[in-house]
């Protein structure tokens, strides 16, 4: 099974991936930089993914509205999205609640390695 991490921002990809790599997660990391690239890499691996890690604020296509659409694709509509971003505001999570009623998680940047690790066990197999 694989994670796919979206983020805009490569170092914070490259510390997300860090953690989970030193966890000792097994699982496959798929990177993308953009909500564009996200759905390409969905398209070819939808079936093999069994977590996204999610950002916020991207160019082109935010995260929230790449949720939107994730969640409106019933091949890609059971994968847990757990939001990784800066923006922690309550009504940024009630959005987010709203757009996706299954989200996994909310984890507000910056945030510590041992609750991103409690955040996503559940969701690895």
């Amino acid at each position: 099974m694989k994670i796919l991490v979206v983020d805009d921002s490569l170092l914070d990809r490259k510390l997300l991936i860090r953690i989970l790599m030193k966890s000792g997660i097994s699982q496959e990391i798929l990177q993308a930089e953009n909500g564009e690239q996200a759905m390409e890499i969905l398209a070819n691996n939808y079936k093999d993914i069994c977590l996204i890690l999610l950002d916020w604020q991207m160019p082109k296509i935010s995260g929230i509205e790449l949720m939107a659409g994730i969640v409106k694709i019933p091949e890609l509509s059971n994968i847990p999205i757990i939001m990784v971003t800066a923006s922690g505001s309550d009504e940024n999570k009630r959005t987010a609640g709203h757009v996706n009623p299954n989200l996994a998680g909310y984890l507000v940047k910056p945030y510590k390695p041992e609750e991103l690790l409690s955040m996503i066990k559940p969701f690895l197999r």
